[in-house]
């Protein structure tokens, strides 16, 4: 158990909702915190009365959304006025980059729900959904979609394998890089199959 994550675990003991809420807004912006492994802990602990584990499932859920809306929004707005900013004009406006937005907002549904486990994949969707431009409701709706099934996904583990959760822990690492694996190759097959219907 990393010496960051022994650190967490105080935090959400101390400050219980209020940590927890903010470890899952933060992760959803990019901040590297271990999200899912703070999800299981907090189940495991309102397993044992620590914690409400009504609470811990809509603190979990209103911190992902936020941090999601929030990382979509600046990405939107500002994602490529950025990019511009650190000279990156030729990425922005190459046909790769166009095609990797079109994929994901005509799969949207399968993007954004599978990213929603691994947080990396998360914050790497996010940022494309608003530098695509994706509608905010369809973005929202299989955000919201996304979050409660990990939530309840990480939660339940905590919760019922309350003795057993380290040993998730330190394979929820493997499992998660499996989804953004699987992830990435769905969208490279769909790629290359989008791609030659647009230059064929």
């Amino acid at each position: 158990m990393s010496s960051l994550f022994q650190n967490i675990l105080g935090l959400l003991l101390v400050y219980k909702y209020v940590a927890f809420f903010l470890v899952s807004f933060l992760s959803s912006l990019g901040v590297p915190l271990p999200a899912g492994s703070s999800t299981m802990a907090s189940a495991a602990f309102a397993s044992q009365g620590y914690f409400n584990i009504y609470a811990v499932l809509v603190t979990g859920v209103l911190g992902n959304i936020l941090g999601d809306i929030t990382m979509y929004t600046l990405s939107k707005r500002y994602g490529k006025k950025v990019l511009y900013w650190f000279h990156l004009k030729k990425f922005v406006e190459s046909k790769s980059l166009k095609i990797v937005e079109r994929v994901e907002n005509n799969y949207s549904a399968v993007a954004i729900i599978m990213s929603r486990f691994q947080d990396q994949a998360t914050v790497i969707v996010n940022v494309f959904a608003g530098l695509g431009k994706m509608k905010f409701k369809r973005f929202v709706l299989y955000a919201v979609i996304g979050d409660i099934l990990q939530i309840i996904f990480y939660s339940s583990i905590g919760y019922f394998f309350v003795e057993n959760w380290q040993v998730f822990y330190n394979t929820v690492g493997v499992f998660s890089w499996l989804i953004i694996l699987v992830t990435i190759i769905i969208s490279v097959l769909v790629a290359n199959k989008y791609t030659k219907k647009v230059f064929r």
